[in-house]
């Protein structure tokens, strides 16, 4: 039933696709959350019946009856203290999770439209209705449905703070990332793309001075604590497979700062810039990171990456059926080749 309900979100995006007006205004978001809400409902279903490290650990941990001895709630304590209150007053952690996707594919929604409004104003929203279903299948956002749940709804807020910041909100920008981070902890060293968004130039040169900055200060976190950036069991990647999306990265980077070379009086700096941070972070995590620890940096570093190339491709090529149909099925690629076990296919 789980693959049934992904194949019909690749339908409804390649239908969006083709005719991006087919429903217009609020219709869309609608007819997407009523069907977010049933692919919730489909995968919270198995909560008990397959096993899953990550979730079958939340729901323990919603029910643990001693938490003083667990640092880790007070390093995130909207997250771990917000779904043992869930728990207390739904009583089953399949309706809690049920409940917190609610609040994420809200996220989603509210991330992708500041972005595009602070960022790609000139975008017509329909054209991008596509980028909703096909977000439902993008790996860094399936994983975090099925495995790495903080780190999923970390993403969103962070983007919804650059979003914010974007539009010159710059406290509420910055208390959204705080948010960001009582929920999981190591979207921290991504505040550099925060500093970078802002308007001033300022700001902007010394975004790159705070990146070095956080950095090495993670390094050195991560001798003080190994588990720091990663306490589940996760899909291990493996080094080669680690530095072949560092090498991925380098060369989408490279790409499109030869389309920008050719672009005369229309420059993407809020891609290049925030590309450029997302690229040396993760360049230093497969470096000086542990494989797992890697892999969460790189699954956010494509989480944060997925609607604005989605913007540029919106606003660069033609035609543009042809070149959405381009990235979906590139950014939809890894989910098929690497991670095709995160969908239970059985029907």
């Amino acid at each position: 039933m789980e693959f049934l309900i992904y194949f019909f979100a690749y339908v409804l995006t390649i239908l969006f696709i083709f005719f991006p007006n087919l429903f217009t205004g609020k219709t869309v978001f609608f007819i997407w959350y009523l069907f977010s809400i049933f692919l919730s409902l489909i995968i919270r279903s198995s909560i008990g019946a397959t096993e899953s490290a990550d979730i079958d650990g939340y729901i323990e941990n919603m029910q643990r009856e001693d938490i003083i001895s667990f640092s880790y709630y007070f390093r995130e304590p909207i997250f771990w203290f917000g779904i043992r209150f869930l728990y207390d007053l739904i009583g089953d952690g399949a309706y809690v999770f049920v409940f917190l996707d609610l609040i994420v594919f809200l996220l989603i929604y509210i991330a992708f439209s500041k972005c595009r409004k602070s960022f790609y104003p000139a975008i017509d929203p329909s054209c991008l209705n596509y980028l909703l279903f096909a977000a439902l299948l993008f790996f860094p956002y399936v994983l975090g449905m099925h495995n790495t749940y903080r780190q999923l709804m970390a993403t969103f807020i962070f983007l919804i703070s650059i979003g914010l910041i974007g539009e010159s909100k710059v406290i509420k920008g910055y208390a959204a990332s705080l948010v960001a981070v009582l929920i999981h902890n190591p979207v921290a060293i991504f505040f550099p793309i925060l500093v970078m968004s802002m308007k001033n130039i300022f700001f902007k040169y010394s975004s790159v001075i705070i990146l070095a900055i956080i950095l090495f200060s993670f390094q050195f976190l991560l001798q003080i604590d190994s588990a720091y950036l990663d306490r589940e069991n996760t899909i291990e990647i493996g080094r080669n497979i680690q530095y072949l999306y560092m090498i991925a990265l380098a060369l989408i980077f490279m790409i499109l700062i030869s389309f920008e070379a050719l672009t005369e009086n229309k420059r993407d700096f809020a891609l290049m810039s925030i590309f450029f941070i997302l690229l040396i972070t993760y360049i230093f995590a497969a470096f000086f990171f542990t494989s797992d620890q890697a892999q969460r940096i790189i699954f956010y570093v494509f989480g944060f990456l997925f609607p604005f190339i989605g913007f540029y491709f919106e606003l660069r090529f033609k035609p543009k059926i042809l070149s959405k149909l381009i990235f979906f099925h590139a950014a939809l690629a890894p989910l098929l080749l690497i991670y095709n076990t995160t969908i239970d296919l059985s029907l």
